[in-house]
This record gives C-alpha cells, structure tokens and sequence, in this order.
C-alpha cells in the first residue's frame, strides 16, 4: 500500500506499508513500514523507488499478492501505471483502487446532477461565511468546514448544516440587515439563495443519503475491513438506493413534508419554479403537481446517479482476487459442484497454489453437509473461516491469506501524514530521511515498542557504543 504526500520543506514523501493476515493473533494486519523521498513524480521513479525499498527490506516479492494506491493516472494508469509497472516484476501483485477513495469519487460524480452541484457549492460559501470571522461564528453553533481528505467530515458537515438550518437562515437574514457594507452585500445574497425551493429540498436530500454513507465511510477506514466486507457494505448500499428508486412517489413525499417544514420554519414556501415552454438550462417537466415535479426534476436523477456510480465504480475487476470470495461458506454454497470447480481452477491457476482442486472438493462438501442457515454463514468473517482450515486444508487456508491480505483502502497509510506532520516541523525541516523513518515508525509502532522495550533499549545501547566517541558515557 502506498501514497504520496508533502513534507514541510516541500519534499515528496511516498509512505509505505503492508497488509497481512497475523495467524498467531487470528486478525488482519496493516503495518507503516517507512517513508521514501521521491526526486521525480512519474511512474518510472516511482516504482523503481518502491521496488527498491522492497529490496532493501528484505520483503519477499515472490508473495507480494495486492498493490493499495489511490486511483490517479500515475498510480492506476493500465499501461504506463505504477501498479503495471510493478507487475511486469510481480505479476500476482494485482491493483486494488482504495476504497474510501471510490467511495468518495462517487459522491462527487454526483455533482453532474446541477441542481447538487450549485447546492453543494452554496452550502460551501455559507460555511466559510460564517468561519471567516470570530464575530459570525458566535450566530451559529459550529460547522466543520467541507474537508477534502477527511471525507467522514464531510458527511457530517451535511448533516450539522440541515440540523441548523433554521438558526443559519436567520443568521443571514439578521447580517444582511445589521452588518458592515462587506458583510450585507454576501449575507443578502446567501439568504436569498438559502430561501428558494431548489435549494431547500436539495439540502435535505443530500444530508438523507450523507447519513446513509457515513457509516459506510467510518467502517471503510477498518484495518480489518476484508474484500468479503467491503463489497457486502457496497451491496447493501446499493440495494437500499434501488429500493428508494423503486418507491420513489412514497421517498418524494417524505422529502417534501420535511422540506415545508424546513421552509416554514424560516418564512418560505416550497413552489414550482416558472414553467415556460422552452427551457434549456434548468428541468422543465411537463407536471401537474408540486410532488411529480420534484420526483422527475431531482429525486430520480440523483437516485439514479447513485446507483450507476456504485455500480461502476465498485464492480468485480479483479477477477481472480474476488473469485478467492467463493471460498467463504455463504458464496461457496450458493453455486452448484461444477461451477465451483471452475472457479477454483482459475484463480488455482493464477496464484499456482498447486492441489487444490482436491481441498477446495472437499470443503464445499463439508459445509453443504452442515446445512446451516444463510443467515449464520453470512456472520461469519473470512478471519472466522481460516480456523476452520487449521488441520485439514493447508491450501484453502493458503488462499484465505491470500484474500485477507489484499488491500481494500489505503487509510492506514493516509494515516501516517499526521505522523509526518508532528515529527517534520519547521524546526526539524532537514533532518535526514533515515531520521525521519526512524522517528515516524517509533510513533507509529508504540503498541510493539512497549512489548519489546527491553530488547529495544539494549539495541539501542549496542548501536551507541559502535561509534568512537570523545566522551566516555558508557
């Protein structure tokens, strides 16, 4: 797994970490191996650079089985990437686009609906309104700013804007009137947008489905979020958005009576907005009620949006990796003998874990024998099924570690930027790399430092005595 960011002196770092099942500890694990300083941004260097590192670790490539990045050009490019880059060396190293960062892509593509995108954007200017000055910000209870890294942030920025909505409108109203000239001229022009119809009903739509996601985007930011996992998160997701989609006149009236609540609250009135008989720039459908209009015009495209988004940005690429999936009881069982067979065959092919065909025969028999419930085979994590194989199944547990160990996000390593920010600071802005790696693992590692702290204190009074010092402190 890996991500790029900036230092304090300007420097490109590439944070590095890896991703294992622990079977001592019976649990998934993402460990922060280090920092690189990248002289250059393209492909080339980049994977030459991570390669490197790999070497000088001491990883073994020959199991290098998942690549976590991000998903811009650079790094997910099908021809120039990184990711192909690296594969050319270790071809079962499949790319994996972080998941957290599809999510997020997802619900900015949504911006292609215009009546969300000037929302958002409205919602944006207020809040800054208010944060960019001492005096504002005592009108209005707080409202984190919309952050662009810390996407659970941004969620909950929604859902806190239409939780004081009414507070925020009469704050606009109240600046319009009682502020400096500066301050009247932007308040009026906010609180007239704040008090039309388009924007009121997008408000709550989008703060309904910010509620849906949120908890999506905390539980994606899991160490021990598997492949199984994520894709059942998106799923359920998904079945969720087409259930609404389907009922669309019951969801539309559910808005709309909390949107005249919201607008009563404030003195406004939801209305259709002027129907002409040629309209190009905004939605324009021929209806004959308040709920028709807003059910075409906004609830449907943006249903609609979602769903497709999901679809497409969440769909099985990675053949052979989702297909290590159907070693888990509840999939395994939902196809018959020969199909199982030839999904076996293939991914056994792929990764040459060699025999087992005869395992994996052996293993659906044995489930399909137990006749449990879908619903209790459904419960069970991947981590849960690897005890199962302890004995018997050295191959299919060969391929669960497989499946637990390819990466679904790359937050682990998004994590280690705060380290970076606490330990490089303008006071230390130079210090070397190997300071830096040094320093950063030993805030990153705490939990292990304080497992092994007297091994640890004794290295460390090893390597101080190598050196030839004028000072006898030893």
């Amino acid at each position: 797994m890996a991500d790029e960011t900036a230092d304090i002196s300007g420097t490109e770092q590439l944070s590095i970490g890896i991703r294992f099942f622990d079977d001592e500890k019976r649990a998934i694990r993402e460990e922060f191996l280090g920092f690189i300083e990248l002289h250059a941004m393209d492909a080339v260097n980049i994977a030459s650079a991570t390669d490197h590192f790999i070497q000088n670790e001491g990883l073994d490539g020959t199991k290098l089985v998942g690549q976590g990045y991000d998903g811009c050009a650079t790094m997910a490019g099908k021809i120039n990437g990184v990711q192909t880059i690296l594969r050319e060396k270790y071809p079962h190293a499949l790319f994996f686009h972080c998941a957290s960062h599809k999510l997020n892509l997802v619900v900015n593509d949504l911006n292609c609906v215009p009546e969300i995108r000037n929302t958002i954007s409205t919602v944006k200017d207020i809040i800054n309104f208010f944060r960019e000055s001492v005096l504002r910000r005592k009108c209005i209870p707080n409202i984190p700013a919309f952050c662009e890294t810390r996407w659970s942030q941004k969620y909950r920025s929604i859902s806190i804007f239409k939780e004081n909505f009414e507070i925020i409108v009469h704050a606009l109203d109240k600046l319009s009137k009682d502020g400096n000239t500066a301050t009247r001229k932007v308040a009026f022009q906010l609180y007239a947008v704040a008090n039309k119809s388009i924007f009121i009903m997008s408000v709550i739509l989008i703060a309904k489905y910010s509620k849906l996601l949120e908890p999506v985007v905390n539980a994606l930011q899991s160490k021990n979020l598997d492949l199984l996992k994520c894709s059942n998160f998106i799923k359920k997701i998904v079945v969720i958005v087409k259930d609404h989609r389907e009922h669309a006149d019951t969801e539309i009236q559910e808005l709309l009576t909390a949107a005249n609540i919201a607008a009563e609250n404030i003195g406004a009135e939801i209305n259709l907005p002027r129907i002409v008989k040629q309209q190009q720039h905004r939605s324009n459908p021929p209806v004959l009620n308040s709920a028709e209009f807003w059910k075409r015009s906004l609830l449907i495209p943006y249903l609609d949006s979602l769903i497709s988004l999901l679809e497409r940005r969440f769909s099985d690429e990675n053949i052979p990796a989702f297909s290590l999936l159907l070693l888990h009881p509840s999939n395994m069982l939902d196809m018959n003998t020969k199909e199982f067979k030839l999904k076996i065959n293939d991914f056994a092919n792929y990764y040459q874990i060699k025999d087992l065909e005869g395992e994996a025969e052996l293993w659906y028999n044995i489930w399909k024998e137990k006749k449990l419930a879908k619903s209790k085979l459904s419960d069970m994590e991947m981590s849960e099924v690897v005890e199962e194989t302890d004995i018997f199944f050295p191959k299919i547990k060969q391929a669960l570690h497989i499946s637990l160990a390819q990466p679904c996000t790359t937050c682990t390593i998004e994590r280690s930027f705060s380290t970076l920010r606490r330990v490089k600071t303008w006071l230390r802005s130079t210090m070397t790399e190997n300071r830096l790696n040094g320093l950063c693992i030993l805030s990153m590692h705490r939990k292990l430092l304080d497992e092994k702290k007297e091994e640890m204190q004794q290295k460390i009074l090893s390597r101080f005595c190598e050196d030839s010092r004028p000072l006898s402190l030893l």
